[in-house]
């Protein structure tokens, strides 16, 4: 979904998908699963490179991350001077092409904001990364040391947390949780600015879905949960305001119609 939008929104990077090379060899002509078509879609419709690989799967404590290592393999598309990795449990809001444009760094990443102060991280949801052969190397040697609790946020933050170029998360790393949330400090930066959650949405470019223990977009969410969980409305001087709450439920319901739309039919 997110090649759909970069290609609505008149993105002018190529576009590189990593897929698990069982799904589909990359020049086929048609596919016998809604995850071929689906493949052949992106690269006919949306113009993406299809790049089949072998998923970098690790068991470890918790196994929601145990293939999250794939990623780090933006580190070895060498034939690129610059690769610009998304999480695709998000939606990307606005252009983000300048980011290319960067001073050379091994990798750019934006702070892991909703954890500060307390941990000083960098957040693997957005990283612009230089491919290098000795990057590359460095990242599966990290691989191998790491632990059962390690996965890709720590082998980068092991690396890259003091060397980094940082992103400024916003406008490029904001949570669907912001919307939720009643201090808004550590995404602003700062106890002074006034939240305006309109300003903040129209501000921010790559949106990530993170709403504990709502699940992830595409997974059906039963609607006591999601009424549970959604934002609270507040008053002020005698009137009510729902801004929080109706963007937060239209972040779920967009990627559903686009999701529906994309489908092959």
């Amino acid at each position: 979904m997110l090649f759909e939008i970069l290609n609505r929104l008149g993105s002018r990077a190529e576009r590189l998908m990593m897929y698990p090379s069982n799904m589909l060899p990359p020049d086929a002509s048609t596919g016998n699963s809604d995850d071929a078509r689906l493949l052949i879609k992106a690269r006919d419709e949306y113009k993406v490179r299809l790049r089949p690989i072998q998923v970098q799967h690790r068991s470890g404590s918790d196994p929601t991350w145990a293939d999250s290592f794939t990623k780090l393999l933006a580190f070895n598309q060498t034939e690129y001077t610059r690769v610009l990795s998304l999480d695709s449990d998000a939606t990307i809001l606005q252009p983000m092409d300048e980011l290319f444009l960067l001073p050379p760094c091994p990798v750019a990443m934006p702070r892991a904001y909703w954890l500060y102060p307390d941990k000083q991280i960098l957040s693997s949801q957005v990283m612009l990364v230089q491919p290098s052969v000795v990057e590359f190397e460095r990242i599966m040697a990290e691989v191998e040391r790491s632990g059962s609790n390690d996965y890709d946020m720590e082998i980068v933050n092991n690396l890259y947390k003091d060397q980094a170029l940082i992103l400024p998360h916003r406008p490029y790393d904001m949570l669907t949780a912001e919307f939720r949330t009643e201090d808004h400090a550590q995404y602003l930066g700062s106890d002074r600015e006034k939240w305006d959650p309109v300003a903040m949405f129209n501000e921010a470019k790559f949106l990530h879905f993170s709403d504990w223990p709502v699940p992830k977009p595409w997974i059906k969410t039963p609607d006591s949960v999601r009424e549970e969980k959604q934002p609270k409305c507040h008053e002020s001087n005698g009137v009510e305001s729902c801004v929080e709450r109706q963007l937060w439920n239209g972040f779920y319901t967009d990627f559903a119609e686009r999701r529906q739309v994309r489908d092959v039919r």
